[in-house]
């Protein structure tokens, strides 16, 4: 029998366009199901999170999460608190689109998450990783923008059960994932105390001990109220945190108004000089010296527990 190889050519044509054709729809429908899955339900087998907003390709801030045995760290070495954390996972866990944007609005959303948009990228224990781009909200509030980098079909993106949209839970703000500790020290991890006022000796002073069940004393050798004393030192619980961070350059120009430091057993020190706020009398700049070398800003009310004056521990005499 003799092939017809026309018919054979012919017969292949055939059956490769019906492959193309079915593989082709299911290559299509993987790629369209990726465009649209906002989702990672196991959300234990993250291991980073990285959230860098850009405005026109310019990165305009970021924060890089890691998992440890521990907890959670930005970067390598500041805790992050644990309550946005744990949104974030369970939003990354939940999210789901509502419905593709329309093309009505097609063209402008593209546009607005190109010029400006939070980059999220997460990193498995398998080594996988995942992306994708977080917009603004919808005008009803109750979604966000969201778009796959392969894709140029953005969603609208939304978590059951919650009234108002996802934006704000990426914000690679500081403020939000890193609380804002100026020190944390208990009575007990007490060695010493000083506080120098800038140019002001006579307000100026330092309590030390020589033992951690010892006295405390004044470095110049007056009798203090011991009441006074512990009054003060109720100041000293755990975390002291401030309100806010300030920028790095909030203190340019400004005068000091005093310095701290805080000597514990251990060895470890914390330092931190207090600024005057340029604009608020309600508040203070305060710049730590120890990591890490941020500038914060607290309330008066919470600043001045700490900085007690000479006068104050000096015994009064009848």
């Amino acid at each position: 029998m003799k092939l017809n190889w026309a018919s054979v050519g012919l017969l292949l044509t055939l059956l490769g366009g019906i492959g193309l054709v079915i593989w082709g729809g299911q290559i299509a429908e993987r790629r369209a199901e990726a465009a649209r899955r906002f989702s990672f339900p196991d959300t234990g087998a993250i291991i980073e999170v990285h959230l860098v907003e850009k405005h026109n390709d310019t990165i305009f801030r970021r924060i890089d999460l890691r998992r440890t045995p521990n907890g959670w760290l930005i970067g390598d070495t500041l805790e992050a608190f644990s309550q946005p954390v744990q949104t974030l996972l369970k939003t990354l866990a939940g999210q789901v689109p509502r419905a593709p944007v329309p093309q009505s609005a097609l063209r402008n959303v593209l546009t607005f998450l190109r010029e400006h948009r939070i980059e999220v990228t997460l990193r498995f224990q398998n080594g996988q990783t995942e992306r994708f781009y977080v917009g603004g909200p919808t005008p009803d509030q109750m979604a966000t923008y969201m778009l796959r980098p392969a894709s140029d079909q953005p969603y609208e993106v939304f978590l059951p059960g919650l009234e108002g949209y996802l934006t704000s839970r990426y914000y690679p703000d500081l403020n939000v994932w890193q609380p804002n500790q100026v020190f944390s020290a208990r009575v007990a991890d007490l060695q010493a105390i000083q506080v120098d006022y800038a140019g002001e000796p006579d307000k100026s002073w330092r309590l030390e001990r020589s033992m951690p069940e010892g006295s405390w004393r004044m470095a110049t050798g007056e009798t203090i109220d011991s009441l006074s004393v512990a009054e003060y030192l109720m100041a000293y619980t755990g975390p002291f945190y401030a309100d806010e961070l300030g920028s790095a350059d909030s203190v340019a120009g400004l005068s000091p108004l005093a310095d701290v430091q805080l000597i514990l057993w251990n060895g470890k020190r914390y330092h931190w000089t207090v600024y005057p706020h340029s604009s608020s009398p309600l508040h203070y700049y305060v710049k730590l010296w120890h990591s890490p070398y941020f500038t914060y800003i607290i309330s008066r009310y919470a600043m001045d527990r700490l900085l007690y004056q000479r006068r104050q521990f000096i015994r009064k005499v009848a």
